[in-house]
């Protein structure tokens, strides 16, 4: 019947002609609101929060424990499964479109999230699994098996 279709490969394709040709804008609000979110976490729902909340008029903060921007997207994924500067060209425009990022803030007590009530109207968490489950089967320390 002819050659299989990737569906995968054609919208990355559609994707990167998309960001070769300008066509990706940055999503910026018409206006604020007054209102100021912490996002606690950079992952996949942490990322998605931020832009919802920031293109509905919020002043959003995220906040990540690690060293860079993107939770699972960084640290979880094999790069042979995800490249990082796809992640890293995203982030960017989230941070063109007014979103605040703040690495290496590690918010694991009372006193730092009573310090972001006070400063922000609202916190969202979007903490992600930080340790993988192993399973003790048959195969799992083959060569090229990795926690995805």
């Amino acid at each position: 019947n002819g050659v299989s279709v990737s569906i995968k490969n054609n919208e990355l394709s559609i994707i990167e002609n998309a960001f070769k040709e300008n066509l990706v804008r940055v999503n910026k609000p018409k206006q604020y609101n007054g209102k100021k979110i912490a996002v606690i976490g950079s992952g996949p729902a942490g990322l998605a929060c931020a832009n919802t909340l920031n293109s509905l008029g919020y002043k959003v903060s995220v906040f990540e424990r690690s060293d860079k921007i993107g939770g699972l997207l960084m640290y979880g994924i094999p790069d042979m499964k995800l490249d990082k500067s796809i992640v890293q060209r995203r982030v960017d425009l989230l941070k063109k479109s007014g979103i605040e990022f703040k690495v290496n803030e590690n918010i694991d007590s009372k006193d730092k999230v009573s310090k972001l009530l006070k400063e922000f109207d609202a916190l969202v968490l979007c903490t992600g699994a930080s340790k993988p489950i192993d399973l003790d089967i048959e195969g799992r320390k083959l060569k090229g098996v990795e926690f995805a």
